[in-house]
């Protein structure tokens, strides 16, 4: 079967550094743009509050007095108006101020550098509201308005300002003055202030991104060089793991031919003793039986007799643990069912057993440590327990199957006895078990019982190529 190549890591369209740098650079650019914005409105604000400010002295001191008749009324007498003409007419005003309008809170204007609007009334907006409230207001090229028709038709930019009128001895807002003057100088300063806000922005931000990119330039480079590392790291690893798989596979199945080979030689050694050593005793035996002799010759040829027959019980018994018969022509459950009948012939003990689906096909290996494990474990549960409560679960849930073997025993203690036969022991029987990729879990408590139980992996993999 072939083998997967080696897992690389994934390509992609941009690097992270590129990736990072793009967002970074979004980022700063939308900042610089927002600062930029902020700052000049704060500018434009700034250089329109210091207009405010410096205008409602100007008013305060230049217009309010001329203006406190309309405390009690709203018109104003012909020498409030000259006073405010005469105001108007002043060098410092005349070259900045193009218009005044002093407004009542109906929208009544009761006086105007242009005599066509006096008498006349306007909705108000917002900004004479405002100013009615007590705030002076301040705006940039607002002449939206059907009172500021002749000003529009001028073309010039024009700062309006609204100034709230009190009256001096009661300090109520009794009118409030708008005027209209000149923006072409501040303008020219605003605009001039925010290239040089833009620019600055522009500058430091353009510096930034700079350090920005050495830096992630550098870190680039640097993971650049972790990430080929990190390849060729992971090609020697799954190179490593391709191997490993091999050397197990090669483990496994040298595991399997030497638990056939150690089977075939268990047989070989029972029929060995069988056929060989078992024979010779007997022959001993029947020559006994025709050797006379005295009466005491006779009691000695007796004792040897019996010592002779209990040897060939033995070599017997040890024949039939190491004979297993032959199970490669049964199914698993079979020779599962073939193990307890003939534990229960050989020791006179009923042993309970529950076969649940097990697979019918099984390697030979599989079949030989099982029924190996089912064999050790009985004997051990007759030898320790007396064959009480001697049960058998098998089982098998399309992955794994699992062959439990327990006993209602005193249970495994120190001092208890319970050591390996000669024929395999438990020592050898989970290592058995291990060599072919199962597990072995031994489980007792003293005066309840003892519970040996195999699991091994058995896929449907494995079954087909049974």
């Amino acid at each position: 079967m072939r083998e997967a190549p080696p897992e690389t890591l994934p390509r992609q369209g941009l690097s992270l550094i590129n990736q990072f740098l793009c967002v970074a650079f979004g980022v700063m650019i939308v900042g610089m743009l927002a600062m930029g914005a902020w700052v000049s409105s704060q500018i434009e604000e700034s250089v329109a509050e210091l207009k405010s400010v410096s205008m409602a002295l100007s008013v305060n001191s230049n217009i309010a007095p001329h203006l406190q008749e309309l405390a009690s009324g709203n018109v104003l007498s012909k020498q409030s108006i000259l006073d405010l003409n005469r105001v108007m007419d002043r060098p410092d005003l005349r070259a900045n101020v193009t218009s005044l309008r002093i407004w009542k809170r109906d929208g009544l204007i009761v006086y105007s550098s242009e005599p066509d609007l006096i008498g006349k009334k306007f909705p108000l907006n917002p900004y004479p509201r405002q100013a009615w409230a007590g705030a002076v207001k301040v705006q940039l090229n607002g002449l939206a308005y059907e009172e500021d028709a002749s000003e529009r038709a001028k073309g010039v930019p024009l700062l309006e300002v609204f100034v709230p009128i009190y009256d001096l001895e009661t300090s109520h807002v009794i009118a409030v003055a708008e005027f209209h003057e000149r923006a072409d100088v501040i303008k020219t300063e605003l605009t001039a202030s925010k290239w040089q806000t833009w620019i600055t922005t522009a500058v430091i931000t353009l510096n930034m991104m700079g350090c920005l990119f050495i830096i992630v330039a550098n870190a680039g480079k640097t993971i650049d060089r972790q990430r080929v590392a990190l390849v060729e790291r992971v090609a020697q690893l799954s190179a490593l793991l391709h191997e490993n798989r091999s050397l197990k596979g090669r483990i496994e199945k040298a595991a399997q031919k030497s638990t056939e080979n150690n089977e075939r030689f268990m047989r070989r050694m029972g029929y060995d003793l069988h056929d060989g050593v078992a024979q010779l005793v007997g022959l001993a035996l029947l020559r006994l039986g025709r050797v006379e002799g005295s009466e005491r010759e006779q009691d000695n040829l007796q004792k040897i007799r019996s010592a002779l027959s209990d040897a060939l019980t033995d070599i017997r018994n040890i024949c039939k643990g190491l004979l297993l018969p032959e199970v490669e022509k049964l199914s698993l459950d079979e020779a599962l069912l073939l193990m307890i009948r003939q534990h229960e012939l050989r020791t006179g003990t009923t042993v309970s057993r529950q076969i649940a689906y097990v697979p019918q096909e099984a390697p030979h290996f599989v079949k030989i440590a099982l029924c190996r494990f089912v064999q050790e474990c009985l004997n051990n549960t007759f030898k320790h327990a007396d064959g009480v409560g001697q049960r058998v679960h098998a089982s098998w849930d399309g992955a794994r199957i699992t062959i439990e073997v327990a006993d209602d025993g005193p249970g495994i203690h120190k001092g208890s006895g319970i050591a390996p036969t000669p024929s395999l022991g438990l020592s050898g029987l989970r290592d058995r078990i291990e060599s072919i990729g199962g597990i072995v879990i031994i489980k007792s408590v003293p005066g309840v019982g003892t519970s040996f139980k195999a699991c091994l992996s058995l896929s449907a993999g494995e079954m087909d190529a049974a």
